[in-house]
């Protein structure tokens, strides 16, 4: 009893102790309250209220962007991926424009951190905004990104030490598809409904129906360069473009240049584009240029001069109807066609601020705002 009678007295002194200090009740709240660690909209908030000499703005708090005092197109800085959005097909606002899907290994020379030094899939807007983490569940380089016409699945093939993978993430629940690993170039082309997806592997032809997830080789001519509309498979070869009848896969007509059987290298297509609904097609040989019009069986082309600008240059990204054209990830470069696919006007601004690279840029989302890459007359 005694020893417990002093252990209370003891606390009691400490309690009074407490209490007997200056600082009432609410002021110890105070205190307490301006103690709890800020959240990541405080701090965010707190970076932008100082005064960057580079007029930054930060989005997140780690990562800023910057924008062009010509373009007032936004270049991105991005250190810490996992804070950045991502990819929503709920949110209305990322789809009233195309957007372009792409690599980018955000903080390669920057970070410390494995994760935001290694490729990962993004997307944006046409028009430089908007830009969204699409997927980053993977270690590997990314070879080759195709978005599905409804915006639903990624087809991605990225190589690693076990192989060329070839996978489908559905967007919709985060979940992966795996459809092959070995080695070998991949090749992708979705369904006009997206209900199927061609790709190689295996250096074979294999179409994924989604709602089975049967796996089933095929003989069916396509690439990369490839896309089926209105019933339609129009493919851009190596020398020009063949069309099929998709539901019969029947040969319907082809159109293209007339190489020198004994100099091919000189005509082969080495780039190439196709715009949404396969009616113009896009190609680059070691000596001209073309932009086919697949619908007349007509093209224009002109002969490439080293150094110079060339009417049609940077055609990477076909929008319908070849309205619009747009090139480059890291850099981009967008430009406005008249009917008769003459340059209009231009613009270049760099949308990416960190990073050893971005590449692969395709088109998805492709018919919004009627396909023009920007809204109104902004261009």
């Amino acid at each position: 009893m005694k020893k417990h009678s002093i252990l209370t007295l003891l606390a009691l002194a400490l309690l009074a102790g407490c209490n007997g200090q200056d600082t009432e009740p609410s002021e110890q709240a105070e205190v307490v309250k301006e103690q709890k660690p800020l959240t990541v909209e405080e701090k965010t908030a707190a970076k932008n209220a100082q005064q960057w000499e580079d007029g930054r703005v930060y989005i997140t708090e780690h990562n800023y962007v910057i924008y062009d005092k010509d373009t007032g197109k936004p270049r991105h800085f991005v250190f810490k991926a996992k804070e950045w959005p991502r990819e929503d097909l709920n949110n209305k606002d990322s789809y009233d424009l195309p957007r372009v899907v792409f690599r980018w290994d955000n903080a390669r020379n920057e970070a410390e951190d494995h994760y935001d030094q290694r490729d990962k899939v993004w997307s944006i807007k046409t028009d430089g905004t908007d830009l969204r983490l699409v997927a980053d569940e993977f270690v590997g380089r990314v070879t080759l990104m195709r978005m599905s016409p409804n915006n639903r699945y990624l087809a991605l093939a990225y190589s690693a030490e076990e192989g060329m993978f070839k996978v489908i993430k559905d967007l919709k629940t985060g979940e992966y598809i795996e459809l092959g690993r070995s080695r070998g170039y991949p090749e992708f082309l979705w369904a006009e409904d997206s209900s199927y997806l061609y790709y190689v592997d295996k250096f074979k032809d294999w179409k994924y129906t989604l709602s089975s997830g049967e796996k089933q080789q095929v003989e069916t001519k396509f690439n990369e360069y490839s896309t089926i509309y209105n019933g339609k498979r129009v493919v851009a070869n190596e020398f020009g473009v063949a069309v099929y009848d998709e539901a019969k896969d029947k040969f319907l007509f082809g159109v293209g240049v007339d190489p020198d059987k004994d100099n091919l290298q000189d005509y082969e297509f080495r780039k190439r584009s196709i715009s949404p609904a396969g009616r113009y097609v896009w190609a680059e040989t070691r000596k001209r240029r073309y932009l086919i019009d697949v619908e007349n069986k007509t093209f224009q082309s002109e002969e490439i001069i080293p150094r110079a600008m060339g009417k049609l240059r940077y055609f990477e990204i076909l929008g319908k109807d070849a309205n619009y054209i747009r090139e480059g990830a890291a850099r981009a470069l967008m430009s406005k066609l008249s009917q008769d696919k003459e340059l209009i006007t231009y613009q270049k601004w760099k949308q990416i601020g960190t990073g050893h690279s971005a590449t692969g840029s395709s088109l998805y989302n492709a018919f919004a705002n009627n396909g023009d890459f920007v809204k109104g007359e902004t261009l």
